[in-house]
């Protein structure tokens, strides 16, 4: 069996593919974030990006509308900028776990 650090420092291996996964996710959030109004910053959140398509998810219906509303204006500001490979923003609304 092969040890946790190993299977992390293997380049080729699926756990290394999914960890440079998670840190161009961490990095398409914070331009995400960046780029949003102070009211929606705590209460959305880039969950994945696939074909061209960033995923977020929001806490709540009225502020997944709010951002819905958004929507064009986001996108064209990235593609002006050339911040973010999107072409569309596909919100969904998860609610935060209470504990």
């Amino acid at each position: 069996m092969k040890s946790v650090n190993h299977l992390m420092t293997n380049s080729s291996g699926r756990l290394n593919d999914l960890l440079r996964h998670s840190q161009f996710i961490k990095k398409i959030d914070k331009i995400f974030n960046d780029s949003l109004p102070e009211t929606l910053k705590q209460h959305c959140h880039v969950a994945n990006l696939r074909d061209k398509t960033l995923v977020v998810h929001s806490d709540s219906s009225l502020w997944a509308t709010q951002l819905r509303y958004l929507a064009s204006e986001l996108l064209q500001q990235w593609q002006q900028k050339k911040a973010m490979p999107v072409e569309q923003l596909e919100v969904r609304v998860r609610p935060a776990k209470i504990l």
